[in-house]
């Protein structure tokens, strides 16, 4: 199965200048969790949801502060299975996805999921992008420790 077959060619889209209010809207309004940034038509970079959270900000902020610049893309014509090999090394939910170099589309795990890609597959991708890896030696709190 190809990507191009099961990826979303609706491409949600701001410029490196739009600000942390202007996307998050965006995000609201589309449903979305997931933002290309594009300069001039050229990819610029990405932001996620979890990129606004984990940095949250006055609302005024650039986003091009919270982009992500090395994105990770595939080939349209590239099987699914690639794209799953990708996530999992990468740890990542979404890929971009390119045709003769431009943009054509964003493949995401729910995208693959409602495919009828490998199902094994899919659930070891699942497994290896959640797998939680914590710094042991940070102090772990226990419950009891905050007193309300």
């Amino acid at each position: 199965m190809k990507i191009k077959d099961i990826m979303s060619r609706d491409l949600i889209t701001c410029t490196p200048d739009d600000s942390v209010l202007f996307v998050s809207n965006l995000m609201k309004v589309w449903d979305v969790g997931f933002i290309l940034i594009t300069d001039e038509d050229k990819l610029y970079g990405v932001v996620t949801d979890r990129d606004l959270v984990c940095d949250m900000a006055t609302g005024l902020s650039k986003i091009k502060s919270y982009a992500t610049e090395n994105v990770i893309t595939i080939n349209e014509n590239k099987e699914v299975e690639e794209a799953m090999r990708l996530m999992k090394k990468h740890k990542i939910k979404r890929l971009v996805v390119t045709k003769d170099q431009k943009l054509s589309g964003v493949l995401s795990l729910s995208d693959i999921l409602q495919s009828k890609a490998n199902k094994d597959l899919i659930l070891e991708t699942i497994e290896t992008i959640y797998k939680i890896n914590r710094n042991q030696n940070l102090y772990e709190a226990k419950v009891d420790d905050f007193p309300l």
